[in-house]
């Protein structure tokens, strides 16, 4: 046992208001014989929960819910209220079971500070009881999947396809926005045309076009998105997964670099955690969600989260939902199921095939950087699991106007088709070549030297890497370059300089991501159920030992209140052995009230508003009984019935309903521990 843990409980035990105090030892030890003395009820309560057959009856009296709780408890690094209401949104009436295992002394309440050294009340095991419960906690539970099926495999939104298709389609057609950001209604049917299945929802290519936007892939410029060679140069020699997963964590909106090597880490964990087989339901991956996030916060010693506004479940799930359109999951019957393609390091350096039609293909798997120099000559036509292009004039136009020439156009189309271009591709190219330089409009930073500069101006290697093309003598047309870069250069090289502005010029520079780390499934760290898995055989066994209890409970010499008050907390499970039938303390019931009992009902609801009470409320409906527990906020009177207005824990909106109708009612309190 954890002396540490053992002293926290104590001092939890004997913080409680006194009334609490003494009604848990009667309940666990009977009638308390004055004088008194705190510590030594705690020790020998101790004594009480440290008995072997004791401990025994409580672990048999744990059910799967109970279970579920206990181990959540213990896997999160910051186990609130809160926080367990969030992880554990499948189930009902967790606020009341939460309680519950508190009477029951399994859990207790004490204080935590976090990174922000703000202080929160977090949930912990009873460290006497944590060894004899621990072969019961069973993380695989929270995390299984509804069944399993064979591994699916498909191409992603961002697969290397998708992504140079795209490139060549916004070179060709760069207006493709409307005003207010989404595509324009002709540029969906082009998509459709060109990427076919893969198009069959436009909000995808506008939700990628926003994350290439945000990692700086394009350029938004009014209606245009404009790609920027240098940073897809860079992007493209990142690991084929490691470009999928940066492109997700780029859809969920702008941030820092640091941030975004983050978030493309959390989803290759979030991934990776998911079983190849398994389906799971959109409950059971946003707890896998919730979990991670809230372990990369702790581990990481952030005072924000990794997604800003995104605490809630819905927020959650929208992120899991660019996943499923991204099609990084992809649906299996009701559930979904991970892209088993999507973590593929495949890549060739292979020759594309061009045939005299001017039609280039490229095959699955050729290694996107290896490409790259030959797509902005070409337009696409079909890009499926392989991408056809057309090398067009107006594509070679646009080359032409970027300073390349025919020679080193047909010289990087030759070594791509490995030697094997047509002749009549790279006659015409020469010819459109020709044509564009008849007449030429240069844009970008011109140099002039001096006929006495020009020596020393062609000697320094670290001005002639920056010259596009010698206009005339003594004039050179410069690279796109950063200003400051240019007089950095030229004054190490001993030459003095007279800048003439006339437009001002911006050069998009990559930006370095560090590659992402494959982890192991965050699973493998988690507790294994190491006892007998027999969870209705338990539970069976448990239901008679109660029977049992019950019966000694009616031979008591008691009022039959008093009796029934007996057994409900039997059935509560505070009672443990048949010892402590004999002296149960009055009082530490919650009040209820339900049925017929309308006025009943009323003042329960009055009283829980007026002592800001929690309310679990039992309610029959078409789908069969619901519990609601939340904050009751007020009773509206109408017509021979009363609406009270609540708002259910974990909610925001309150809802109303019906008191006539609440078959039971029950006023909690917030926590022993509070």
């Amino acid at each position: 046992m954890d002396i540490d843990e053992y002293t926290s409980w104590k001092e939890a035990l004997l913080r409680l208001p006194s009334k609490t105090f003494f009604d848990l030892m009667r309940l666990y030890l009977g009638e308390i014989k004055t004088p008194f003395n705190k510590q030594r009820l705690v020790e020998k309560l101790t004594g009480f929960l440290s008995k072997p057959g004791t401990q025994a009856i409580i672990v048999k009296s744990l059910d799967r819910i109970d279970s579920m709780i206990l181990t959540a408890v213990h896997i999160l690094h910051i186990a609130s209220k809160d926080t367990l209401i969030s992880f554990l949104s499948t189930e009902s009436a967790i606020p009341a079971r939460l309680i519950n295992l508190e009477e029951r002394l399994l859990l207790y309440r004490t204080d935590y500070v976090s990174n922000s050294m703000a202080t929160v009340k977090v949930y912990r095991i009873n460290p006497l009881l944590y060894k004899a419960i621990e072969p019961q906690l069973d993380s695989a539970a929270l995390f299984r999947p509804e069944y399993t099926s064979q591994t699916q495999t498909d191409i992603t939104l961002c697969d290397d396809m998708v992504l140079i298709g795209l490139y060549t389609f916004f070179l060709k057609e760069p207006a493709v926005l409307k005003t207010g950001g989404a595509f324009k209604q002709k540029i969906e049917k082009q998509l459709k045309t060109v990427f076919q299945e893969a198009a069959s929802e436009p909000q995808g290519f506008e939700l990628l076009a926003e994350g290439l936007q945000n990692l700086g892939l394009l350029l938004r410029n009014e209606t245009q998105l404009i790609p920027q060679q240098e940073r897809w140069e860079a992007f493209c020699n990142y690991a084929p997964p490691d470009r999928k997963l940066y492109i997700a964590a780029a859809v969920c909106g702008h941030t820092r670099r640091e941030t975004l090597q983050l978030r493309a880490q959390f989803f290759a964990d979030f991934l990776n955690a998911l079983q190849p087989e398994g389906c799971y339901t959109d409950e059971t991956l946003l707890r896998f969600f919730d979990f991670l996030l809230k372990k990369q916060l702790f581990e990481s010693g952030r005072d924000s989260p990794l997604f800003p506004g995104m605490q809630s479940s819905e927020a959650q799930l929208t992120l899991i939902n660019y996943l499923k359109v991204l099609k990084l999951l992809l649906p299996a019957e009701q559930c979904w199921q991970v892209n088993t393609g999507y973590a593929s390091r495949e890549t060739a350096a292979q020759p594309v095939i061009a045939a005299p039609s001017f039609e280039v293909t490229v095959l699955p798997y050729t290694a996107i950087a290896s490409i790259l120099p030959i797509l902005s000559c070409m337009e696409p036509v079909s890009v499926l699991t392989t991408a056809r292009f057309s090398i067009t004039r107006a594509a070679c136009m646009r080359c032409f106007a970027q300073g390349e020439t025919d020679k080193t156009l047909t010289d990087v189309l030759a070594a791509a088709t490995g030697g094997t271009l047509p002749q009549n591709i790279a006659v015409s190219i020469t010819e459109w070549y020709l044509q564009s330089t008849a007449i030429g409009l240069y844009h970008g930073f011109v140099m002039v030297a001096a006929e006495e500069k020009r020596k020393l101006f062609k000697q320094n290697q670290q001005l002639q890497s920056m010259v596009a093309r010698e206009l005339a003598d003594g004039v050179y047309l410069m690279k796109p370059v950063e200003f400051e870069s240019i007089r950095t250069i030229l004054h190490t090289a001993g030459l003095n300089a007279t800048f003439y502005h006339t437009t001002a010029h911006t050069r998009y520079t990559a930006v370095p991501l560090a590659p992402l780390t494959q982890h192991e499934s965050f699973l493998n760290d988690l507790p294994a159920c190491t006892g007998e898995q027999q969870p209705f055989k338990q539970e069976r066994e448990y239901r008679e030992y109660i029977k049992v209890l019950a019966t000694i409970a009616d031979t008591l010499p008691m009022s039959r209140d008093e009796k029934q008050n007996i057994k409900e907390k039997i059935a509560k499970k505070l009672i443990i052995i048949p010892e402590q039938l004999a002296e149960v303390p009055p009082g530490t019931e919650v009040r209820e009230a339900g049925g017929l009992d309308f006025l009943g009902k009323i003042h329960l609801a009055e009283s829980a508003i007026t002592a800001q009470q929690l309310l679990e409320l039992t309610l029959d409906t078409a789908a069969g009984q619901r519990v609601i527990t939340g904050t009751p906020l007020t009773i509206e009177k109408a017509e021979n019935d009363a609406l009270l207005l609540i708002r259910e824990t974990g909610k925001t909106a309150p809802e109303k309903i019906s008191i006539a109708r609440i078959l039971k009612m029950r006023a909690l309190q917030d926590s022993l521990f509070s």
